[in-house]
């Protein structure tokens, strides 16, 4: 879904780090320059508390189903890419609360 949207994505178990501690998760998204997007929202907000982090977007919302989930973030993904700016998500998070309704902040840590 996100490809039709022209954006790159990769799910956890393709990048081989099913089961693997959220430390290592995030530091794999800085290295490849990926943003994280969660539904684990405790556990990643903890780890921004550094200098520089690659963004996180956060849906609030447990128990939704893939298509559920895509809602969410489809009207997030179209207003990242309205702003043209390829380094938006950088040290940026959108904590996605329903279809259409999110908060973008920015979130630096150190």
């Amino acid at each position: 879904m996100g490809r039709r949207a022209g954006v790159y994505a990769l799910s956890v178990a393709h990048a081989g780090l099913a089961g693997k501690p959220d430390a290592l998760l995030w530091h794999y998204a800085f290295q490849h320059d990926l943003t994280v997007v969660t539904t684990n929202a405790r556990d990643f907000i903890e780890l921004l508390d550094v200098e520089l982090h690659p963004g996180l977007i956060v849906i609030r919302e447990a128990g939704l189903s893939r298509i559920e989930q895509w809602s969410r973030l489809q009207p997030v993904l179209h207003h990242v890419l309205a702003t043209a700016d390829p380094n938006f998500m950088i040290n940026r998070v959108i904590e996605v609360c329903g279809v259409g309704h999110f908060d973008v902040r920015e979130v630096q840590g150190v």
